[in-house]
């Protein structure tokens, strides 16, 4: 028989058991849109928190923090490891490695810009790492001076007038060439309070990243080291203090993650967003594989419901059988036309699962913006709602239909080895 008269034959028994087959096709549906929409809402949270990443810093980034203390065999002396010029030397060596800052903060009481206060972070680093970290001026330039500063997109913004509110349609303040006036405070010996006001010109605002960094100044690591010497009442020894936080860049993305390994074997702590965005996609494969799992459940449910319709449908068609083996048709022959037919009701299901399923996800997905986008609303957030928690790959509705035929396939087996093993003889007498 060859694959024409098959499919002839096999259309024409589907469509004389029409109902039937669509009541079991029905079952494939909702398996495989089961399958669909719980693996399209787990992609979707899996791409909203990848997305969210980039306010923790770029993926050829490692941020590196004092090291944790060791006890046992590994360690030599159970000291913690510090990030002193020597440790940060040994980072710029590893291969693969562009550039190495340290990163000091400096504590400002608060920053004023003629009547507008703000409270943002000042933090000091190496300015030839500046090109390396991504830092471009979309005002002015990136080169800072002696107390010269480069400022973030959106630092403008933390500026507002003590004694009277923002309007929502007020444009924040241009910070570009203007001057900041920080002021430091401490305690001296005596337990008096003394201030120093320091003027900062703003050189540069950076070009927006959607990070921290949009709501950051920074200056020179000499200008940051003086600074935070005066609010500690001596300069600070960093061979022997070290940092408290660096910054190291690797010139290839695909090479952080080996990066990241080395340093942390030093004892340090180290992180980076590649780090974290490899944990999540491993946590998420892991829920995608749950989820899938529980639809595929329905899915092997509705497998039941095919090998029932195929044996029903064998009893119904034993003299047919009969007929075509006494006039020469095979034992594959037989065996082919039923799997055949099971194989399209999964495929017939498949197609319906996938329509209804991605259908329902775009459903689910419009009524839970709209639910977040509300309560925001009603609790008065600022936080932006997510723009979608749904979505789907582009391999998710090939293997689901896919598996809806496999799923078919399989539980056609049954019933078509039953009606092979039908002696022709007999079949012909059935009543």
């Amino acid at each position: 028989m060859n694959t024409r008269d098959l499919l002839r034959l096999v259309l024409s028994n589907l469509n004389r058991m029409r109902g039937r087959a669509i009541m079991t096709a029905m079952g494939v549906v909702i398996g495989t849109a089961a399958i669909v929409v719980l693996i399209a809402l787990a992609s979707g949270l899996q791409r909203s928190t990848t997305e969210s990443l980039s306010s923790i810093g770029a993926v050829n980034q490692i941020t590196v923090f004092a090291g944790f203390r060791r006890f046992g065999p590994s360690s030599d002396s159970g000291t913690e490891p510090v990030l002193t010029p020597d440790a940060l030397d040994k980072f710029s060596k590893l291969p693969g490695v562009e550039a190495v800052t340290p990163y000091v903060s400096v504590n400002a009481r608060n920053i004023t810009m003629n009547r507008l206060t703000a409270n943002v972070s000042i933090t000091g680093l190496d300015p030839r790492a500046i090109d390396a970290l991504g830092l471009v001026a979309e005002q002015g330039t990136n080169r800072m001076g002696t107390f010269g500063v480069i400022v973030g997109s959106r630092t403008g913004e933390q500026f507002n007038d003590p004694r009277l509110p923002r309007r929502a349609d007020e444009p924040p303040p241009d910070l570009y060439g203007q001057t900041l006036l920080a002021e430091l405070q401490r305690t001296n010996d005596a337990g008096e309070q003394i201030t120093r006001k320091v003027r900062l010109h703003v050189v540069g605002v950076l070009a927006e990243r959607g990070g921290q960094d949009d709501t950051s100044i920074y200056m020179r690591l000499a200008d940051a080291e003086d600074l935070t010497g005066w609010l500690q009442g001596g300069r600070v020894n960093r061979d022997r203090e070290g940092y408290q936080q660096a910054v190291v860049v690797v010139s290839d993305p695909d090479t952080t993650l080996s990066t990241t390994t080395a340093i942390s074997d030093m004892g340090f702590t180290a992180f980076s967003a590649t780090s974290a965005l490899q944990q999540i996609n491993i946590l998420f494969a892991v829920v995608q594989a749950v989820f899938g799992g529980i639809g595929a459940i329905s899915l092997i449910v509705a497998a039941i419901g095919i090998a029932n319709t195929m044996i029903m449908s064998i009893l119904e068609r034993t003299r047919e059988i009969g007929l075509m083996k006494a006039v020469g048709a095979s034992n594959r022959d037989v065996m082919s036309v039923f799997l055949t037919e099971a194989g399209a009701i999964g495929l017939l299901g498949g197609i319906g699962g996938v329509l209804f399923g991605i259908g329902a996800a775009k459903i689910i997905d419009l009524i839970a913006v709209a639910y977040i986008s509300g309560q925001n609303a009603a609790s008065g957030s600022t936080a932006a709602a997510p723009t979608s928690l749904v979505f789907v790959p582009t391999w998710l509705p090939i293997f689901a239909i896919l598996f809806s035929v496999f799923i078919g396939l399989a539980a056609g087996i049954y019933p078509a080895l039953r009606a092979v093993q039908l002696n022709p003889v007999t079949a012909l007498k059935y009543e």
